[in-house]
């Protein structure tokens, strides 16, 4: 099947990538359409994750103005951008021409999954999310659909059979942002629409699934902007956080979603469990349904978040001390090496984790803590990039070779040396 995509140019605000294009209405409704339902993430097979409790739904009496408007007005135009959310993960490629223009293809579901959703077929999923111009998206499917009533009947209707094609050839003007996260998506809506009525942050929060009420992730928000903005903290300036400004040779190596995410992890059981974690009081998560090990469970239950970064900065202060070689990162450049990087971090935060799963005995946290487990590995070659690729494979030898000499196994049976056997000998 043909595949249309994305052709536009990049454009940086203040640290902040999208892409802003054009394209006719026909196009963009082959790989998205108006839908009530919220993802809030994506699953290890990269299916949708969706929020059960919200639903942005449209105002009908406007929704139908703007169908009206479409088919009675020879001349309608919609002049601001549509505002779209694309996952990196259902890019099938991405390529620059010599004139500066991003052209991205959309794998096949995408494609797949609008198609069925016009059939009427229930539980299909949306890739690409409306962020902005939920209204005019519906209205556009509105008219269509009574046009196309119009033309079914019998006898036809030449006139709406033109208004018709003529509608599906507008081009509208539309912004892309790629791979954002849900709370940044809310801040694209209430920061546009702001400029045009006022516009409150419940509804902002409501409509996009979010609470500004007490959550995991809001106590992980909290904890990240703490880490970044202590000048002492082995995090300093080292998260890229949303709406920051940056020049554009300085490139901080984690990003504000990727710590959330993480620390949001040891928290609920799942990311699906954490959006229903979203509406419990504190008091509720001390009690658990799994048995999965969540080490600040009970920090966050039992009001203590402090311990969340304590813990966090006590393990990294101990990794920067006895790694400095490899830790410190001046931003300017590409990660040289692992320990620079998001899988640096991923596989350190794993090993911490097995750290404190191991050692019930720590219940504070100081300069002391894990100064005997980061002693283990720090005679190894981190800056060793053929080992040690910034790539999934990368963080799982990361991984189980640090995790091998902080627990050493006890024979040759042992998992962690069969899985790190098959890792090395796999072909990437």
């Amino acid at each position: 099947m043909h595949k249309i995509g994305i052709k536009g140019f990049p454009i940086s605000q203040n640290g902040q990538d999208f892409i802003i294009g054009k394209a006719k209405i026909g196009e963009i409704l082959s790989y998205t359409r108006y839908t009530e339902r919220v993802i809030i993430g994506f699953d290890e097979e990269e299916k949708p994750i969706y929020n059960d409790h919200v639903q942005r739904k449209v105002e009908n009496s406007r929704v139908n103005k703007i169908a009206d408007f479409l088919i009675n007005d020879t001349q309608a135009t919609f002049p601001t951008n549509i505002v779209l959310g694309v996952p990196m993960s259902i890019i099938e490629s991405q390529s620059h021409t010599n004139d500066g223009i991003i052209e991205i293809v959309f794998s096949d579901i995408v494609y797949e999954q609008v198609s069925l959703a016009k059939r009427g077929l229930d539980d299909t999923d949306i890739y690409v999310t409306i962020i902005d111009g939920q209204h005019r998206i519906r209205g556009i499917e509105i008219a269509i659909e009574r046009l196309e009533k119009e033309i079914n009947k019998v006898g036809g209707d030449a006139s709406a059979q033109q208004r018709l094609n003529d509608l599906l050839n507008i081009e509208l003007a539309v912004s892309y942002f790629i791979d954002k996260s849900l709370e940044y998506q809310a801040m694209i809506f209430s920061t546009i629409n702001r400029t045009q009525k006022r516009v409150s942050q419940d509804l902002v929060y409501s409509l996009f699934g979010l609470s500004s009420n007490d959550t995991p992730y809001k106590t992980a928000l909290e904890v990240v902007l703490a880490l970044n903005g202590h000048p002492k903290s082995p995090f300093y300036k080292r998260i890229k956080l949303y709406g920051g400004d940056y020049d554009k040779y300085i490139s901080p190596p984690l990003s504000q979603a990727t710590m959330i995410k993480s620390i949001v992890a040891l928290i609920s059981e799942s990311l699906k469990e954490s959006e229903k974690d979203k509406y419990k009081s504190r008091k509720d998560l001390r009690t658990q349904r799994g048995e999965k090990f969540l080490p600040f469970r009970q920090f966050y239950a039992n009001n203590n978040d402090h311990m969340i970064s304590d813990c966090l900065f006590y393990f990294f202060n101990t990794v920067r001390n006895y790694l400095s070689e490899y830790w410190q990162y001046d931003g300017l450049t590409k990660p040289n090496n692992v320990l620079q990087s998001t899988v640096g971090y991923e596989a350190l935060l794993k090993l911490l984790v097995d750290i404190l799963e191991e050692d019930k005995q720590i219940k504070t946290f100081n300069n002391n803590t894990f100064v005997t487990y980061i002693q283990k590995i720090q005679f190894i070659d981190f800056s060793d990039t053929e080992k040690f690729p910034m790539s999934t494979k990368g963080r799982k030898i990361l991984y189980l070779t640090m995790s091998l000499e902080v627990f050493p196994a006890t024979n040759n049976d042992d998992e962690r040396i069969i899985t790190l056997k098959e890792l090395n000998n796999k072909v990437e």
